[in-house]
This record gives structure tokens, sequence and C-alpha cells, in this order.
């Protein structure tokens, strides 16, 4: 078995491209997750850019944009359009009932644990997404990772499978706090490079091992393909 890396190593050799969006709004992340329904980031980005020229990324602007248009840009971005209306318009509902109209102000004032269970109200948004958007908004320095790049730190044996989704992740939070780089640089950098070494290599299935930096310290054998 290859001994397992740290998490400081993995990142070193790993290459960090730029989002095809970069998103620092809270309702705008938000927004970028509900835009479409298991499409890559080329097409959600034509998506959203769309949805920011016909409707306005701006709750009030949500709430008042005609159901026709919304349908039109959801049923371009995949399975149950209907849905993905209804979840727009619940987003602009919450933040004109919950934070005012001004989300951003209000993650800003609330502590950050209010500040994270607000975000987790919203369609779609768990305790992952609550944490990249307080990452990526500027909101709270704090570590964050999605499903690629928690598959890549399985796979390479950074964090041990946990008995559910929920208890990898904490052990994945865990294992990034570890590194002992508690800034928001560093954890933005881990969340985007994670994230894109498990889209482009380390993929959930036929994983391209033999172009990864990785690939002779990484524990993937012995965990049996199971991600």
């Amino acid at each position: 078995m290859a001994p397992s890396p740290d998490i400081k190593a993995v990142l070193g050799k790993l290459k960090r491209p730029a989002p095809v969006r970069k998103l620092t709004d809270p309702l705008q992340l938000i927004l970028w997750d509900n835009i479409g329904y298991l499409i890559d980031d080329e097409r959600r980005a034509e998506l959203f850019a769309e949805f920011e020229e016909r409707v306005g990324l701006g709750a009030e602007a949500i709430g008042a944009a005609r159901a026709a248009t919304l349908f039109d840009i959801a049923k371009r971005g995949g399975m149950h359009p209907e849905e993905r209306v209804k979840r727009w318009r619940t987003i602009a509902k919450i933040v004109g009932e919950d934070a005012g109209g001004d989300l951003t102000a209000t993650l800003k004032r609330l502590p950050v644990a209010k500040a994270r269970a607000l975000i987790k109200r919203f369609p779609t948004f768990s305790d992952p997404g609550a944490d990249k958007v307080l990452l990526l908004a500027g909101i709270d320095a704090r570590p964050a990772v999605e499903s690629n790049g928690l598959r890549a730190m399985l796979r390479l044996g950074l964090i041990e499978e946990g008995a559910s989704y929920g208890a990898s992740y904490k052990a994945a939070i865990a294992c990034l706090a570890s590194a002992g780089e508690p800034a928001r640089a560093w954890y933005t950098n881990a969340y985007w490079t994670l994230r894109a070494h498990g889209q482009a290599l380390c993929k959930r299935t036929a994983p391209l091992c033999a172009k990864c930096p990785l690939d002779k310290v990484c524990a993937h054998e012995t965990l049996k393909g199971q991600y």
C-alpha cells in the first residue's frame, strides 16, 4: 500500500485552473448552483449570463420576472425546469423576507453560525454549499470542499470514508483545517484545486490515474473502485 500524502503535499503537486466565472456575491453563488442540473461549468456559465441579461441577478428582479422568461431559461438547464423556476422564486423570496433584500449585508452582520444556517435555507444547500458561500464570499475563512474534491481526498487516502456523506465531508474539512493555514486564500485555492482534480483526472468513472501526478502516493487501489 502506498503511503498516504498530506494535504499540503497534494496541493503542491496539483494545478489550480481559474474558475469559468469567478463569483463572490452570496446570492450569485446560490443562483449559480441552481441555474442548471447536471451540466458542465461552460454550459452553466452560458445560462448564468443569459439569466443575468434577461432577468437580472437581484432578488427583486427575480421575483418580478415573467414566468415564461424564467421557464425559457430553465428548460435549457437540464431536467425538471418547472422545479428550477420554483427554486429561483424561493431564492428571491428568502432574500426579500429574511435578508431585507440584501443577502451580503445580512450574512456579514450575523454571527457565522446563524449566517451558515440562513444559507442552508436556500434550495439545494446543505453544509458543503453553505461553507462554500461563506468562504468564496469572504464572509468567513473556513475550509470547504465539494463532491469532486471529496472523492479525490478519499481515493488519495487523505481521509477515511465515513458512515455517510456528511461524515466524510466533516473528515475532509478537518483534514483541510489540520494544515494550519487558516486563511481565505489558502482555503479557496484548496477548494478549486481539489474540485478541478476530481473533475479532470480523478473522475467518478474511468479515472485517468496514469496522467495523475499523485498516482504513486494514491491509495485508490485499496478502495476497490468505490469512488
